[in-house]
C-alpha cells in the first residue's frame, strides 16, 4: 500500500491580474495556470502583475488545473519611521507615570525589551504553523504577554509580518490593552484620583441594602408592634 504524497509547493508570478474579477494566470514554465482571489490561504495584499506567489497544484469544481493554497512571497511590511515614531509615543506617558513613582527606567526598559522579543517572536512562530498548517499558538497566550507589557512587540510585528494586523477582534483586544496602559499612566499621574473614584462608587452600590430584605420593615396597614417593660410580648 503506497502512502499518498503531499503535493508540492511550486513558485511563480503572477503575470495577469483582473482586479474587478479577482483572478488572474501564474506563468509556470511554459503553461499558464489559473488564480482566484479566494485561492489564497491568507490575505494581507491585493494580487498584482509581478507578484511571487507560492502555492500548490490543484483543481477547480470542474476539473481545471488551477493554483490552490496561494500566499505572497515576502509580503512582509516595514518598520517606518512613521510606526517608530508611533511606538514611542505611546511609551512616553508609561515612562514619565514610572520615573514620577521612582522606578529605575533602565531595567524596565530591559524587560520591556526581553518581553517584547518574546512576543514578537510568537507572532513570527505562529505566522509560520499558519502558512505550514500546523498547530497555531493560541491568541489568548499573544494576548497574555501583551497585557504583562509585550505590546510594543506585538504592534511591530504586527507591521513588519502583516499578522493578526486586519482580524478585527484580535485588534480590538490589542488596543483596549494599549489604551489600559494609557490610561493607567495618566491615572497614576493624578495619584489614581480616577481609580479612586470608581472602587469609591462600586462600594457605595454594594453598601446600599436591596428594598424589601428587611424583617423589621414595617407594612403599611398592620399594627405597631409593641414590646411591654415585662418583655412579653403584646
Amino acid at each position: 500500500m503506497t502512502t499518498p504524497q503531499a503535493p508540492s509547493t511550486l513558485t511563480a508570478r503572477i503575470t495577469d491580474w483582473d482586479h474587478r474579477k479577482g483572478y488572474g494566470f501564474l506563468q509556470v514554465g511554459k503553461r499558464r495556470v489559473f488564480l482566484h482571489r479566494r485561492d489564497f490561504a491568507e490575505h494581507h495584499k491585493k494580487p498584482a502583475v509581478g507578484d511571487t506567489i507560492q502555492f500548490t497544484m490543484g483543481a477547480d469544481a470542474r476539473g481545471r488545473t488551477c493554483a490552490k493554497q496561494a500566499i505572497h512571497v515576502n509580503d512582509g511590511g516595514r518598520i517606518t519611521i512613521l510606526t517608530l515614531c508611533l511606538t514611542a509615543g505611546l511609551l512616553v506617558l508609561p515612562a514619565v507615570a514610572l520615573h514620577h513613582r521612582g522606578v529605575n527606567l533602565l531595567w524596565v526598559a530591559l524587560y520591556a525589551l526581553v518581553l517584547g522579543a518574546i512576543t514578537y517572536t510568537l507572532y513570527a512562530s505562529d505566522k509560520r504553523r499558519a502558512r505550514a498548517g500546523e498547530w497555531r499558538v493560541p491568541e489568548a497566550q499573544l494576548q497574555f504577554l501583551e497585557i504583562l507589557g509585550g505590546w510594543p512587540g506585538g504592534f511591530l510585528a504586527q507591521r513588519r509580518l502583516r499578522h493578526k494586523c486586519t482580524k478585527g477582534t484580535y485588534q480590538f483586544t490589542f488596543w483596549l490593552i494599549v489604551l489600559l496602559y494609557q490610561f493607567a499612566a495618566y491615572d497614576s499621574l493624578q495619584n489614581w484620583r480616577f481609580s479612586r473614584a470608581a472602587w469609591t462608587r462600586i462600594e457605595s452600590l454594594t453598601a446600599l441594602e436591596p428594598a424589601g430584605q428587611s424583617p423589621r420593615a414595617h407594612q403599611p396597614g398592620s399594627p405597631p408592634r409593641t414590646i411591654p417593660p415585662s418583655g412579653k410580648t403584646a
